[in-house]
């Protein structure tokens, strides 16, 4: 699994959690941890795109 999909996957799975549970502060901490995890993989991806044609423009 890539670092992109391990960070989407947490952010789906807090998601789900917060839909879960009852307790308004936890629901709200989990809803901020699945934002958290969507930014980082949103990065990787970003990070990622820019070294794509860099490393197309070496060949």
């Amino acid at each position: 699994m890539s670092d992109t999909a391990h960070y989407r996957f947490q952010s789906d799975q807090a998601r789900r959690l917060a839909r879960q549970v009852t307790d308004a502060a936890v629901r709200e901490k989990l809803l901020e941890m699945a934002e958290e995890y969507g930014r980082y993989a949103d990065l990787i991806e970003a990070r990622s795109a820019e070294q794509m044609p860099a490393a197309m423009a070496a060949h």
